[in-house]
């Protein structure tokens, strides 16, 4: 007897079950129709003629070593009426199956999006200055979690230390927090409002900078290849000199 060869899957999805639970869902993603895809990456800011770190800023996203999967689709708002909503994954490898597998003319079936998988998303799409639902150019440029626990309720006990400056020359120190929610969404959240202002923080820390947008206190993803490691010291003994990126560990009462 022959057996029946079963379709081959187009990805391995480390916890199947995890990612298909629907509960708790972001109300913004009401009968969500994918429209179109992009991919911010190393290579396509090449190929756009810019830097990576620049074209991650642009749409207010940590540069993280393989790059950003977007998903540019259609939602119903509360009023009934369609709108647009972008979602976006740092999981590259999951993002170019998921397009190969929903683009391919051949496959004959539906195909089912793990939402779980894209943690972020924001209103509109990348585009034009005056087409409508595209992202402002310049001003705040919210992510938002996909689902309940994608964003932290609570910051997690990591921090970094840097500087940010904006190009006004208005320099501070800040601390930054790095989150994770409790299916592994990762996030960037600053101590306080930042500069109103585009502006580049420098983490002493890491060696690291990555751009701000104007407006945004939180950013998805962490431009960290390893896991970061908590200051041994107390927060409030932790501190930088202005004007100097270098970590200053002193107790607040030397």
């Amino acid at each position: 007897m022959t057996r029946k060869r079963s379709k081959a899957g187009y990805s391995s999805p480390r916890n199947p079950v995890w990612e298909k639970r629907g509960l708790y869902m972001n109300s913004a993603l009401k009968e969500t129709d994918l429209k179109e895809y992009s991919e911010i990456s190393p290579s396509t800011a090449r190929d756009a003629g810019t830097t990576y770190d620049e074209f991650c800023g642009a749409s207010s996203l940590i540069p993280t070593p393989l790059g950003w999967g977007l998903l540019h689709c259609t939602v119903r708002d509360k009023r009934g009426r369609q709108a647009r909503a972008t979602l976006a994954t740092d999981y590259l490898t999951y993002h170019r199956t998921f397009v190969e597998a929903a683009t391919n003319p051949n496959r004959g079936v539906g195909i089912e999006l793990a939402v779980a998988r894209y943690s972020y998303m924001r209103a509109g799409w990348p585009g034009p200055l005056r087409q409508g639902g595209s992202w402002p150019a310049g001003g705040p440029i919210p992510w938002n979690a996909t689902y309940r626990d994608a964003c932290p309720e609570l910051i997690a006990a990591h921090h970094l230390h840097g500087l940010q400056s904006a190009p006004s020359g208005v320099a501070r120190a800040i601390r930054v927090e790095l989150a994770k929610g409790s299916n592994g969404a990762k996030w960037i959240m600053l101590e306080d409002e930042p500069i109103q202002a585009p502006s580049m923080i420098q983490i002493s820390d890491s060696s690291t900078s990555f751009y701000v947008p104007p407006g945004v206190a939180v950013m998805p993803g962490w431009p960290f290849r390893a896991e970061p490691t908590p200051c041994p010291l107390p927060a409030c003994a932790c501190r930088i000199q202005s004007g100097d990126s270098r970590p200053n560990h002193e107790g607040v009462g030397e």
